[in-house]
């Protein structure tokens, strides 16, 4: 009834087609406006976000780490995390799988 309580009968017969496409498409306007800001504010922070990013990567400059290989292996639940995993590899794959490295997660 909000509606109602805002015209008179008689103006509420007047209304036409374009007195409801007014505010319709002008409020289809605004969502959009808002939209395309929304989409132009995200664009910007990637890009300050790659800049950071770019000066950070040129700070950490690392020598190469020594990989990691069988040798390596020190501990018992180590060479049993590699047989697992260099078994479930291969059945996974169903081809002959060897160990050329290994990687420390931790």
């Amino acid at each position: 009834m909000l509606f109602g309580a805002l015209y008179t009968p008689e103006e509420i017969k007047n209304f036409s087609v374009a007195d409801g496409l007014t505010p319709t498409i002008i409020s289809i306007l605004i969502v959009f406006a808002v939209l395309v800001i929304i989409i132009l504010c995200v664009n910007l922070l990637k890009l300050i976000n790659k800049e950071e990013k770019t000066i950070v990567e040129e700070k950490q400059v690392e020598a190469p780490k020594k990989p990691f290989t069988i040798e390596d292996i020190t501990d018992e639940d180590m060479m049993v995390a590699a047989l697992i995993a260099t078994i479930d590899y291969a059945s996974e794959t169903k081809k002959d799988v060897r160990l050329l490295s290994i990687k420390q997660i931790s």
